[in-house]
C-alpha cells in the first residue's frame, strides 16, 4: 500500500479554521498506518519506543481520557489490532498556560511580568480502519476486547490486542440492510472529543476530514494482487479482487447515533444492537460518491 503521495498532501492538514472557531486556534494532523510495536496505554511518553509517532500517542491520550477514564472501558482493551493498520486524525487546540504570575506593586507598577507558555493540546481523534473486517457483530452479543462472550462464559471469535495479523483474510459476511455481505467497506471509529472541548463541532470536523480524505484517495486501501495474491483475497481472477466502492460503516454508540445521522449515516436495522465493553452499539452506513478510481496491480 503506497500512502506517500497522499501523506505529502495530508500531513499539511494543520490549519487555523477561524471561520468555524474564531476564538480558538485549531489544527489537525493526519497519520498513516504505522508500526506501533511496544506501545502500551498508561506508559509515559518518555518510556515508549521512539519509533511510535507522536500523533498516535496524542490520539491515545484523547482516547484514554474519554473511553477509559470517562466511560470505564478497560485500559487493556482500548489499543487493539486495528490501530497499526488504520489512519488516524488528531485535532489540536493551542492552550495558553501561565507559568509565572504577574506581580504588581501597590501603585500598579509591574514588579514581575507574567510568563506563559503555549501548548498544542490534543482534544479529539478519529480513526479509519481499512477492509477486511471481522464479521458483523451478533445482534444482542456482548463483546469485550473484540471477543464475543457466550452464555456459558466462554469466549468466541474475534481478535485480541495480542493478535496483530499481517493481513486479515477476506471472508463473506452475513447480509444486512445496507451491506450485502460481500462489498468491501471502510470503518470509522474511536471518535472522541475531550469533555471540556465538546460543543465546538470538533467531532463533525474530524468526521468531515476523514471522509474528504478517503474521497480524494479512494484506491489507497485497495489490496495489491501482486502483494497478497488472489487466494488471500478470496478471488479467482483479478477482476474479482476486492475494490472499495464508497461504502463506509460505523459501529456507533447508541447514545450518539443521532450525531452520526446528522453526518449522513443511516442505522442498519438488520445489524441489530450489541454491546462493546458494556456499551450498547448500533451499525450505521454511508455511501460516498467517489467517481473514477485508479486500480492497483
Amino acid at each position: 500500500m503506497n500512502f506517500e503521495a497522499a501523506c505529502q498532501t495530508h500531513f499539511l492538514l494543520s490549519y487555523v479554521d477561524r471561520k468555524s472557531f474564531p476564538s480558538q486556534k485549531t489544527g489537525q494532523h493526519f497519520l498513516e498506518p504505522s508500526r506501533l510495536e511496544g506501545f502500551r496505554l498508561g506508559v509515559s511518553r518518555e518510556k515508549l519506543p521512539p519509533t511510535i509517532p507522536r500523533a498516535f500517542i496524542d490520539a491515545m491520550e484523547v482516547r484514554e481520557e474519554v473511553f477509559v477514564k470517562e466511560q470505564s472501558v478497560p485500559e487493556d482493551n482500548e489499543f487493539d489490532a486495528d490501530d497499526p493498520r488504520s489512519c488516524h486524525w488528531v485535532i489540536y487546540v493551542s492552550v495558553n498556560k501561565t507559568e509565572v504570575p504577574e506581580i504588581r506593586s501597590e501603585d500598579g507598577n509591574i514588579l514581575r511580568p507574567r510568563k506563559s507558555s503555549t501548548r498544542s493540546t490534543p482534544v479529539g481523534t478519529i480513526r479509519m480502519v481499512p477492509f477486511p473486517h471481522e464479521p458483523h457483530p451478533k445482534p444482542g452479543g456482548d463483546y469485550w476486547n473484540g471477543i464475543l462472550k457466550c452464555e456459558e462464559g466462554e469466549e468466541k471469535g474475534g481478535t485480541t490486542n495480542a493478535d496483530v495479523p499481517s493481513a486479515r483474510p477476506f471472508v463473506q459476511d452475513r447480509p444486512t440492510t445496507f451491506h450485502d455481505g460481500k462489498e468491501p467497506y471502510i470503518k470509522l471509529g474511536r471518535l472522541a472529543v475531550v469533555k471540556d472541548y465538546r460543543g465546538n463541532r470538533f467531532a463533525g470536523l474530524l468526521v468531515r476530514a476523514a471522509l474528504d480524505w478517503v474521497k480524494d484517495n479512494p484506491s489507497l486501501f485497495d489490496p495489491s494482487v501482486r502483494e497478497l495474491g488472489l487466494e488471500q483475497m478470496g478471488a479467482s481472477t483479478e477482476t474479482q479482487a476486492p475494490r472499495w466502492g464508497g461504502l463506509v460503516c460505523v459501529h456507533a454508540q447508541e447514545q450518539v447515533a443521532s450525531a452520526w445521522a446528522k453526518w449522513g449515516f443511516e442505522i442498519d436495522e438488520d445489524m441489530g444492537k450489541w454491546f462493546e465493553e458494556g456499551i450498547p452499539h448500533v451499525g450505521m452506513f454511508l455511501r460516498l460518491e467517489i467517481g473514477q478510481k485508479n486500480t492497483q496491480p
